[in-house]
């Protein structure tokens, strides 16, 4: 505890970095004692409460140089000046002949700094064991130098609680009515994990002071390609798309997630897919209580429960086709297991909203028009959703 209150006092009293300033050397003998005390933390992948004191003594030396920064700053060169103070403080993990490559617990990483907008966020990196834990902050121009005013960090660092974050973009969006604005982060769970792991997207309300309120906490288990997970925000909307287990073993597809903010609150609405048999993978995948809202009767839910599915493996046996009967009305056929062929009827509507219509074990007798809109994804983070 004698470290950690040295470091905190020496943080409060040290005075502003210039540009030329070295990484802040009081940060390495916690860094030490983390690195020294994985085995009594492994539940946590070494981390304690310790790691919040480097993660603030890391954000306040990055602050304490971009309160001198000019509002053009070139973020770029900002971000590389970083890096020459850490590598050459020998904070980063660079010795891979070590085991830092596989336990980075005693080490930070390169700190990114990116214009959004006419704001700035920057996202630091506290090491772990086999990984990082990152942290991100958002800056505005104010009374003529960058001013924090929005934080996220993971500081519970229980066995239940502690879900360490790897930040992938940091979005903000224009502003609305009253000024106000939607704030997000997409990001993944950090840490060697396999090729699948829990992705999220948070988002925070701003006010026209840019005061936030959390309005979104939103998580999946979903491939962890790179990235895991993009999306495009607007002031009281965000939508997001990642890639997730499709039906034969090792298999994909992309799902959509589109929240919209009411009063304060995000809530979830359509578009989950952006071609009918993704649809049919998501609508079969949910619980009943999602699925039924997306269904066309509530007869559907004795077939819904026999292919819910749980352990998806199997594959689409037919082409996607055209039905007649409607203009909006699509076929897909799967082959789940070993089990019978079954065909889904499926209403595909103007903003990519979808509902499941009926189930057979036969084909629909007017399903027949090859159409190739159902094999192409929609480039959702550029394009109008009323625009099919």
């Amino acid at each position: 505890m004698k470290t950690l209150a040295a470091l905190i006092v020496a943080l409060s009293i040290a005075p502003p970095c210039t540009a030329q300033s070295a990484a802040p050397v009081t940060l390495r003998p916690v860094l030490q004692q983390l690195r020294s005390e994985f085995d009594t933390h492994r539940e946590t992948l070494g981390a304690t409460d310790a790691l919040t004191t480097v993660k603030h003594g890391l954000r306040d030396w990055v602050e304490s140089r971009l309160m001198t920064a000019p509002q053009n700053v070139d973020t770029r060169a900002f971000a590389a000046a970083l890096h020459v103070a850490l590598r050459d403080g020998q904070f980063l993990c660079v010795d891979f002949a070590g085991d830092c490559s596989t336990n980075e617990l005693g080490y930070v990483d390169d700190v990114r700094v990116n214009h959004v907008g006419e704001f700035i966020s920057v996202v630091t990196a506290v090491g772990i064991n086999c990984g990082y834990d990152e942290s991100a902050y958002a800056y505005a121009w104010q009374n003529g130098r960058w001013q924090r005013f929005w934080d996220s960090e993971q500081n519970s660092y229980t066995k239940e609680s502690y879900r360490p974050q790897q930040v992938y973009y940091v979005l903000i969006s224009p502003p609305g009515a009253g000024g106000r604005r939607l704030l997000a982060t997409l990001g993944s769970q950090s840490g060697c994990l396999g090729g699948f792991k829990d992705l999220y997207a948070r988002a925070w309300r701003l006010d026209a002071a840019l005061a936030p309120t959390r309005a979104l906490d939103w998580s999946a288990y979903a491939d962890d390609g790179y990235p895991p997970i993009q999306g495009r925000i607007r002031p009281d909307d965000l939508l997001v798309q990642y890639t997730t287990g499709g039906l034969a073993d090792g298999d994909t597809h992309t799902a959509v997630r589109h929240f919209e903010v009411r009063n304060g609150v995000a809530v979830q609405t359509d578009p989950i897919a952006g071609r009918p048999h993704d649809f049919v993978l998501e609508w079969l995948s949910a619980p009943w209580e999602d699925s039924r809202t997306r269904a066309a009767s509530e007869a559907l839910k004795e077939p819904y429960t026999a292919l819910h599915l749980e352990h998806p493996y199997g594959d689409f046996a037919e082409a996607t086709r055209r039905c007649t009967a409607g203009a909006d009305l699509w076929q897909v056929a799967t082959r789940i297991l070993d089990g019978p062929m079954r065909y889904y009827r499926v209403r595909w509507e103007i903003g990519f909203r979808f509902t499941m219509v009926d189930i057979s074990e036969t084909p629909f007798q007017d399903c027949t028009v090859e159409d190739p809109r159902s094999e192409v994804y929609p480039p959702f983070l550029t394009r109008d959703l009323l625009n099919p």
